[in-house]
């Protein structure tokens, strides 16, 4: 059985789609009059045009190019020719593909071939809607936070999910990502959409705060235990924990040794 749940926040509807319940791999995405954040997994196409036919979509904004948010962009903007917005960075992998692991292909499916219409500027005027569009890297070099100015919404994309994260992909950058947070403490909004969690409207500064501190707590701690001589798994042992059955599944892509390892390369001298 898939995920399939709509709901609404004011003006927005939020629609969180997945292959099943049991597995965490569920994206949300956000339909904003006739845009779209975001176009959800391929293996969730039906859904997507159903839904983007229902709104009546015209536009489509990405917050990078990951399988589970382009997905079905170059379908929406073949067969229901929506404009889709997307950063520089993305359009390599958008319009030549990137390699997935099996587990990406089973949990997402694979994206069609396209070129964006649009590179994005720093601003961008959508009927009575303003969104500003902010170079967040770190998950990954593409990655961007749109931030609607007139109502305070913010769309994070894969920025925030975890308060407390413990896993990190292969080539995500761990300083990267706190130093992507702590420009959004320097912006004003009122409401968090993340593709993960879905709407965060309840102390959002707070959260990113924490994370930021959490993150640069976990950083400190590794590179202390680096310096005394503890090895990578050690550490991942001492700090996080042992990896689980998702490691495994991943082939290791998705993982708290890659955590480790990677603060360990980026942070110690």
């Amino acid at each position: 059985m898939s995920v399939f749940e709509e709901a609404r926040y004011g003006p927005i509807i939020y629609v969180k789609l997945g292959i099943s319940p049991a597995i965490n791999a569920s994206v949300h995405l956000f339909f904003i009059n006739n845009i779209i954040i975001d176009s959800a997994q391929n293996n969730q196409r039906k859904q997507i045009e159903f839904l983007a036919e229902k709104q009546k979509t015209k536009y489509c904004l990405l917050t990078h190019y990951h399988e589970d948010h382009s997905g079905n962009a170059g379908m929406l903007q073949k067969t229901k020719h929506v404009t889709v917005f997307a950063h520089k960075n993305s359009v390599n992998y958008l319009q030549d593909g990137y390699r997935l692991l099996p587990y990406e292909k089973l949990m997402w499916g694979t994206p069609k071939l396209f070129t964006p219409n649009y590179t994005y500027n720093q601003l961008i005027d959508i009927d009575k809607l303003k969104f500003q569009i902010i170079d967040t890297p770190g998950h990954s070099r593409d990655s961007v936070c749109i931030l609607e100015l007139n109502n305070g919404w913010i769309f994070t994309g894969d920025l925030i999910i975890s308060a407390k994260p413990k896993y990190l992909k292969k080539g995500e950058k761990f300083n990267l990502q706190i130093k992507s947070l702590k420009k959004l403490l320097k912006l004003d909004f009122k409401t968090i959409f993340c593709a993960h969690r879905g709407v965060i409207s309840e102390n959002p500064y707070e959260l990113i705060k924490n994370k930021i501190e959490y993150m640069e707590t976990l950083r400190y701690d590794t590179i202390k235990l680096y310096k005394n001589g503890y090895s990578a798994k050690q550490i991942r042992n001492r700090l996080l924990g042992k990896d689980s059955i998702m490691a495994a599944v991943t082939f290791y892509d998705f993982s708290k040794l890659n955590l480790i390892k990677e603060v360990i390369k980026e942070n110690y001298k």
